[in-house]
């Protein structure tokens, strides 16, 4: 079978949509080395692709909405043509309407726009917009836990959906130490303004006695974003406690979460939460706040509202936790990859 997989929406900073893409495609390569995958991606997609056979990049620029959109709605269809593609998978909520007579997929990851839109700028606002459209003619609306297809369903009542959630192991690929730090350290993040790092810089000068050395690593928040951040810190007294390196490479950030002591998803909204499955992966406690609807995905995760006094107390009881054995049977990317293939060999064969 030939694919053509639509990872144009995986930007190089784009954190979560980014790894999904690479392992899903990976994983699908490894599963099925008999298959051809045609990828439509930026060029940030070229080096973690590199080694899997059967898999060809066609670049196209994407890290623009004023570049990416009209590639995901106008070049795709081309490329299928060019590539004769037996179908088409997009692994973002938009997948092209002018694919006639070729089953073709999209993945749904959240409806945040809609939840939060006060997170969202004007050309955002208008780029999701497509989101609807698609749901409603794409084949099918592959939907990455429950929650996104309980809220895809409401959003888009005629929509066909599938629940196939992301994989939970791709961390046995790291090769990195798992001895956790001294002191605790507590990672979060920074990379949109959804996910509210600002909770666990005022959670860190409430801590209890026992963990009040811990230290906090804040990734992905740069620019002007990052140094208000870094002054939050500063005003609350935590000097070099808290860490604000911006984005990292994946060597760096795969050693930061498998020596975590503790890892906070501290957003406002979830699809599904991709560092608590490597959370889970290593036996890391995990902290959530109760507004991003992720507990319902992790069952064993630390819920806090989202104000800093109630995050201080779930930190502090999280690195209380000893550190647990990890989990290596978990959700496979492979299982994932496959029960999307299945689905579209049904659609091929009908």
């Amino acid at each position: 079978m030939r694919v053509l997989v639509d990872a144009l929406a995986a930007t190089e900073f784009s954190g979560g949509m980014r790894l999904h893409a690479v392992e899903f495609i990976r994983a699908w390569a490894e599963a099925f080395p008999g298959d051809e995958l045609v990828v439509a991606g930026g060029r940030s997609l070229r080096q973690p692709l590199a080694d899997c056979s059967g898999v060809r990049l066609l670049s196209w620029p994407n890290e623009r909405i004023l570049t990416r959109a009209p590639g995901q709605v106008l070049a795709t269809p081309v490329m299928r043509a060019l590539s004769r593609a037996d179908c088409c998978v997009s692994l973002s909520p938009i997948v092209s309407p002018l694919f006639r007579r070729t089953p073709a997929l999209c993945f749904q990851h959240d409806w945040r726009h809609l939840r939060r839109p006060e997170e969202f700028g004007a050309v955002q606002k208008l780029y999701r917009k497509l989101w609807e459209v698609s749901a409603k003619h794409a084949d099918l609306n592959i939907c990455i836990s429950d929650k996104t297809e309980a809220e895809t369903r409401e959003i888009v009542p005629a929509a066909r959906t599938l629940v196939v959630e992301n994989g939970r192991d791709h961390a046995r690929r790291w090769q990195v130490p798992t001895i956790p730090q001294a002191p605790a350290d507590v990672v979060t993040f920074g990379h949109h303004n959804n996910k509210r790092p600002e909770l666990v810089i005022d959670a860190m000068a409430q801590l209890g006695p026992a963990v009040r050395d811990a230290t906090a690593t804040i990734l992905g928040a740069r620019g002007a974003y990052g140094e208000e951040l870094r002054a939050r810190a500063a005003s609350l007294g935590l000097g070099d406690r808290v860490r604000l390196p911006g984005f990292v490479t994946d060597e760096e950030y795969q050693q930061l979460i498998a020596t975590a002591s503790c890892i906070v998803l501290a957003s406002s909204d979830e699809g599904f939460g991709l560092p608590l499955a490597e959370a889970e992966y290593f036996g890391i406690p995990g902290v959530t706040a109760a507004d991003s609807g992720i507990e319902e995905i992790f069952r064993d995760v630390i819920v806090a509202e989202p104000e800093g006094a109630a995050m201080a107390a779930a930190i502090t009881e999280a690195l209380s936790r000893p550190r647990g054995r990890g989990d290596e049977s978990l959700w496979r990317w492979a299982d994932a990859a496959a029960a999307v293939r299945g689905t579209l060999l049904g659609d091929l064969q009908r």
